[in-house]
C-alpha cells in the first residue's frame, strides 16, 4: 500500500498566506476595543508612506489619518458592524504621508467572545485610487465626448448583431426630426426614414456592415417628418469577441447638409465660372469668323457700288464671285451653330425608315460644285437594294454633308472623296466617307467632335470654326446612332455613320417637286406659272429675276396671305413657292386653306422661309408640302425645280426612229 504523505507544518501555511497577502497590497488590519490601538500587517503600513511598527497605532491616530470629511461615515460604519452579523464595506479617503489622499476600499467584522463581548473589529483593505481615478479620467472623458457630440449634432449608435437589437441616443432621433424615445426603431422604421433614391443603397451598406469586419462609411439622405430632406454622415466599427467573431457595431451619424449644399454651390459656380468661359469663348471666335466673310461681303459691295461701271466684267464677276462666296459661308456657320445650340430635350420626335439610295443621290450633287473648284472627285457606290436606316432624313442629309464638306475641304488637288453604304447585319448598317485629303494627328483625331478643336488646326484659307463635327455626332447620338473615325496623316481619313436599320420597309422620304407621276394642273396651253407669297420685296425681286431668265415660266407674287389664296384660286398657278411669317396669316394657314379650296388642292406648295429650325421644317413637311427651302435661296435648286416644271409642262417632241 502507498505510504501517507507526510503530515504538513501549519506555520508553514500561515506563512505563505501572509507572504501572498504581503504581495498582493491587502491590507490587514485590527482594532482592539481595550486597547483602542489599530494593528496592521506591513502592506496596511506601506499603502500610507509609514514604516511598520509593531505598536500599531492608537484610535485617535488613526482619526487623523482619515479625511475630515469620511470621519462621521467611519464612526456610523463602527456602531453598525457592532449590531450586525455581515460585514460593514466603506470607502475611506486616507492621508498618505506625502500628503495625498489615499482611497481605500475598507471591510469590517466584530470579533466578540464566547459571551458575545465585542473584542475587535477584523478588517481589510484595498487602496483603489488608481482605479477611481481611472474611471474618473474615463467618465470625464465620456462626459466630453457627449458634450462635443451634442454641441456638434453627433448622434451615437449600437447594433447587437446576435440579438438583432440597435440603441440609439436621442440625437440619433433628433437629426430626423423626429422626438427621442427609449427604445431606437426597427430596420424596417429605420429604412422608412431614408429618402427612396438611397434604400437600396444603405440597405446594401447595411448587410455589407453586418457581414463584414472592416470600418464602414457612407452618406445617405432622410426624409423629416415636416418635409426637410436632409444629407447625413454614418462612420462605424465592429466589435468582435474572443473568437474574432462580430458581436456589435458601433456608430454614429452627424448632419451634412450644409456641407453638401456648399459642395452643391461650390460645383454650380464652377459649372456656371465653366459655363462663362466657354460663352467668352464661343462669342470671341464666332465674331471673328462672323466678321471675316461680312467683312468680304461688305467690302466687295462697297467697291461695286462706288467703282463698279468702271471695272471691266473680270473684276466685277470676280468680286460678286467672293460676295457669293463669302454668304455661302456664312450661311453655312449659322446653320451649325443653330444645329449645335439646339436643346438635347427636342430630340424627342419621331423617327423613321430613310431610303438611303434616294438620299445619297440628293445628297451628293450639293457638294459636286465645291469639289469641282478643288479639283477633287466624289464618286459613290450603289447602295444595296432597298437599303433604309431608321433616322431623320433632314438630319442624316445634315451629317452627310457635313462629313463630304470637310472631306473635300480638308483634302488636295486630284484627290477623292467615296460615300458608300453597307449592311452590318439585319439590325445595323454603316455610311462611310473616306477621303484622301490631309489626315489628323491622333492626337487631333482624339479631339475632333469637340467644339471648336478644328478651327485651330485647319489649313490656311480654309474656312470652318470646327463645329461641323460636333454638330455630326449631336445629331447621330439624336438618331440612337454613333459615328467613328480613323485618320492618318498625309493619307487621308474615314468617318462611319452606325444607325439602326428600320424594321418595316423604308418608303420614299418626300416627293419630287412636283413628282414625276403627278399630273400638273390644266395651263389651257399657257406656260407654267410660279405664285410667289412673299410680303418682303428684296426676296420677291430675287425670285421675280430668276424667273424672268426663263422664257418658259410666268410668274405672279401676292404680298400677303388672302391676296395669295385669291390669285392661286384665280390663275391656278403650276407651282406655289409660300413664305411662313406673313403679315396676315402664317404660312401653314395658308397651305391649311388652299387644300380645302377645290380649285388649289392638287396645286403643289414648296415653303420658303428664313425658319431654319428642323423642328419647323419638320413640321411644314407634316402637314404636306412638297419641299422646304430655307432663305437665303439656292439658285441651283431653284432652277433644277423649274426646269422640271417646264419640262413636264411641255415634253420635247418625240423624234423619229
Amino acid at each position: 500500500m502507498p505510504s501517507a504523505p507526510p503530515p504538513q507544518d501549519p506555520s508553514f501555511d500561515l506563512d505563505q498566506l501572509h507572504l501572498a497577502l504581503d504581495m498582493s497590497e491587502v491590507s490587514i488590519w485590527r482594532m482592539d476595543i481595550a486597547t483602542e490601538r489599530v494593528h496592521a500587517n506591513a502592506a496596511g503600513f506601506r499603502v500610507l508612506g509609514h514604516e511598520p511598527r509593531t505598536q500599531g497605532w492608537t484610535v485617535a491616530e488613526m482619526m487623523q489619518l482619515i479625511h475630515p470629511d469620511d470621519r462621521e461615515a467611519v464612526v456610523a460604519s463602527a456602531h453598525q458592524a457592532r449590531v450586525e452579523k455581515r460585514p460593514v464595506e466603506l470607502l475611506v479617503r486616507f492621508r498618505h504621508q506625502d500628503g495625498t489622499w489615499r482611497r481605500m476600499l475598507t471591510r469590517r467584522v466584530p470579533i466578540r467572545d464566547a459571551a458575545g463581548q465585542l473584542l475587535a473589529f477584523f478588517g481589510m483593505a484595498i487602496d483603489v485610487s488608481e482605479r477611481l481615478r481611472a474611471e474618473e479620467r474615463l467618465r470625464d472623458a465620456n462626459e466630453r465626448i457627449a458634450l462635443i457630440a451634442r454641441s456638434t449634432g453627433i448622434g451615437t449608435w449600437e447594433w447587437d448583431l446576435p440579438e438583432g437589437r440597435s440603441r440609439w441616443d436621442d440625437q440619433m432621433f433628433r437629426l430626423r426630426g423626429l422626438t427621442p424615445r427609449a427604445t431606437a426603431p426597427a430596420l424596417d422604421e429605420m429604412t422608412q426614414y431614408v429618402h427612396p433614391d438611397d434604400r437600396e443603397r444603405v440597405n446594401r451598406q447595411i448587410r455589407q456592415a453586418a457581414a463584414g469586419g472592416e470600418a464602414a462609411q457612407y452618406e445617405f439622405r432622410v426624409c423629416c417628418p415636416d418635409g426637410q430632406v436632409r444629407w447625413l454622415a454614418s462612420r462605424s466599427l465592429p466589435v468582435v469577441d474572443d473568437q474574432g467573431r462580430i458581436v456589435r457595431r458601433l456608430g454614429v451619424n452627424w448632419d451634412i447638409t450644409a456641407s453638401r449644399e456648399a459642395e452643391q454651390e461650390r460645383q454650380a459656380a464652377a459649372l456656371a465660372q465653366r459655363e462663362s468661359e466657354a460663352k467668352s469663348e464661343l462669342l470671341a471666335r464666332m465674331s471673328h469668323e462672323l466678321r471675316t466673310p461680312l467683312n468680304a461681303i461688305l467690302g466687295f459691295s462697297e467697291l461695286l457700288l462706288a467703282h463698279g461701271e468702271s471695272m471691266d466684267a473680270a473684276a466685277r464677276q470676280a468680286r460678286l464671285e467672293h460676295i457669293q462666296s463669302a454668304g455661302r459661308h456664312l450661311l453655312a456657320l449659322i446653320n451649325d451653330v443653330l444645329e449645335l445650340a439646339r436643346p438635347g430635350a427636342e430630340t424627342a420626335h419621331p423617327l423613321g425608315p430613310v431610303a438611303l439610295e434616294r438620299l445619297l443621290g440628293e445628297t451628293l450633287p450639293l457638294v459636286e460644285g465645291a469639289a469641282a473648284e478643288c479639283g477633287v472627285s466624289v464618286r459613290r457606290e450603289p447602295c444595296p437594294a432597298g437599303l433604309a436606316a431608321w433616322g431623320d432624313p433632314l438630319w442624316l442629309k445634315q451629317v452627310l454633308l457635313n462629313l463630304l464638306t470637310n472631306a473635300v475641304k480638308y483634302n488636295r488637288p486630284g484627290g477623292w472623296v467615296d460615300l458608300s453604304a453597307r449592311v452590318i447585319s439585319s439590325t445595323r448598317l454603316c455610311i462611310t466617307v473616306r477621303d484622301s485629303g490631309h489626315g489628323m494627328t491622333a492626337e487631333a483625331l482624339a479631339r475632333a467632335f469637340e467644339p471648336f478643336q478644328q478651327a485651330a488646326e485647319r489649313q490656311p484659307g480654309v474656312p470652318g470654326v470646327g463645329i461641323g463635327l460636333a454638330v455630326v455626332k449631336t445629331l447621330m447620338q439624336r438618331m440612337g446612332g454613333a459615328v467613328t473615325a480613323r485618320s492618318t496623316p498625309g493619307q487621308g481619313s474615314e468617318f462611319e455613320l452606325w444607325l439602326d436599320r428600320p424594321a418595316a420597309p423604308a418608303r420614299a422620304t418626300a416627293a419630287p417637286v412636283p413628282s414625276p407621276g403627278e399630273k400638273p394642273p390644266a395651263t389651257n396651253g399657257h406656260a407654267p406659272l410660279l405664285l410667289y407669297i412673299e410680303d418682303n420685296p428684296v426676296n420677291v425681286m430675287i425670285v421675280q429675276e430668276l424667273a424672268h431668265r426663263r422664257p418658259g415660266l410666268r410668274f405672279h407674287s401676292a404680298p400677303d396671305g388672302d391676296s395669295g389664296l385669291r390669285l392661286a384660286a384665280e390663275l391656278a398657278p403650276s407651282l406655289i413657292l409660300l413664305d411662313m411669317q406673313l403679315p396676315d396669316l402664317h404660312g401653314l394657314t395658308v397651305f391649311e386653306r388652299l387644300r380645302q379650296d377645290p380649285r388649289t388642292l392638287h396645286i403643289p406648295c414648296i415653303a420658303l422661309s428664313a425658319n431654319a429650325m428642323p423642328e419647323d421644317i419638320r413640321q411644314a413637311m407634316n402637314c404636306g408640302f412638297a419641299d422646304y427651302w430655307t432663305k437665303p435661296l439656292d439658285f441651283t435648286l431653284f432652277n433644277q425645280v423649274m426646269d422640271g416644271l417646264i419640262r413636264r409642262q411641255h415634253p420635247p417632241p418625240a423624234t423619229a426612229d
